[in-house]
């Protein structure tokens, strides 16, 4: 336990270290907590995170599987935390919240549960209902869950799930990006890809699964000729995807596989799109914000706090494509307001998205749970 003025010692878990908004989260809170927490980390050996991760922590990394809870995972994830003197453990995302709560329950310290996401309407009856008895009977291991949304918490609470555990609201976060480093990668990536300056450029970030719905996203792209679509990231839909786009000639989008980072993409756009069928708050669209681009996405929890609310781009609604093209080109056709909702975007993801704002905000959680507990 956290004594005196030892730094709090906190043990994170993700169930992923792929690409994705999870790690990304993981990987700036680390960056923007103060210097008196040592940080640890559990998550998967798998790029590009557990590198990144690593980096962070200064090595402080203990592994466990990618997105599958074993016994013997759990119990080395509690040797290294006894070893370590955790005081506080934080679960990211739903399955880093079985080993926490092991955990909790064995070495009785601290914990915090940040959900990222809560979807149980994509659960049929029967498993929603246990997932909700799970959830519920464990949150007594869970000292305060974590919501990334005020959306995300009402989903919660409709779903009927941590009804009597203490929660609070902390938006993801990302750093603000400076204009001379946003022209000079929209310089350099159009340069290296050979895109005129003045073709209008989509952008998407994400993984190809169901979740994200990149197959909506197709036929965004197949109603849109006119519009240049980047795409970059991986995952289960991406290579049939790709076989589909030769076979039927589709010739407007670049398929760009897993990117280090998301900066130079972005800034090589003038709009982003988001087809996702559910979302917590996601870290891509605000990074969009960050890089001052108009947004289009669908209108589905975590975009519509983002988007709807901000005034930073334009919702369509879930499942209708045709939708999503004509907003596409309403930005498109109108310099004027894409650099209208891009800046109003901006401007909002600096005052209440921000990485630095984000590391405060969980600092002061972690400090008043392990105070007390003295």
């Amino acid at each position: 336990m956290n004594h005196g003025e030892n730094p709090i010692s906190v043990l994170m878990i993700t169930v992923r270290a792929d690409h994705g908004g999870g790690p990304r989260h993981l990987e700036l809170l680390l960056k923007h907590l103060p210097a008196d927490v040592e940080a640890h980390v559990a998550c998967p050996d798998e790029p590009p995170y557990r590198a990144r991760l690593e980096y962070e922590t200064g090595g402080r990394v203990v592994l466990i599987p990618h997105r599958r809870f074993t016994l013997g995972a759990a119990l080395r994830l509690v040797a290294y935390a006894r070893r370590n003197r955790i005081d506080l453990i934080h679960a990211h995302g739903k399955g880093a919240g079985a080993y926490a709560r092991l955990a909790t329950m064995l070495l009785r310290c601290r914990s915090v549960h940040t959900p990222h996401g809560v979807h149980v309407s994509q659960y049929k009856p029967w498993a929603r209902r246990l997932y909700r008895a799970y959830e519920n009977l464990s949150a007594r291991w869970v000292d305060s869950v974590v919501y990334v949304s005020d959306e995300e918490r009402e989903v919660a609470r409709t779903a009927g799930l941590w009804p009597r555990t203490r929660a609070c609201v902390i938006v993801n976060g990302v750093e603000d990006v400076d204009d001379a480093v946003r022209a000079d990668l929209r310089r350099s990536g159009r340069a290296q890809l050979g895109i005129a300056d003045d073709r209008i450029v989509a952008a998407t970030l994400s993984r190809f699964d169901y979740q994200k719905n990149m197959q909506e996203a197709y036929a965004v792209v197949a109603a849109s000729p006119h519009i240049l679509f980047l795409w970059a990231g991986d995952g289960e839909d991406a290579a049939g995807l790709r076989r589909r786009a030769t076979s039927e000639g589709l010739d407007n989008v670049c398929f760009l596989g897993s990117q280090e980072r998301s900066a130079p993409l972005l800034a090589m756009a003038d709009i982003y799109l988001s087809t996702a069928r559910w979302e917590g708050l996601p870290l891509a669209v605000i990074e969009a914000m960050a890089m001052g681009l108009p947004v289009v996405a669908s209108d589905v929890t975590g975009h519509r706090e983002l988007v709807g609310a901000s005034g930073g781009g334009l919702l369509y609604p879930a499942g209708q494509p045709a939708r999503a093209a004509a907003q596409l080109a309403r930005l498109s056709g109108d310099a004027a307001l894409r650099s209208k909702m891009g800046e109003r975007g901006r401007a909002v993801q600096q005052e209440r998205y921000s990485a630095r704002r984000v590391g405060a905000d969980i600092h002061g959680l972690y400090q008043s749970l392990v105070a007390s507990q003295k």
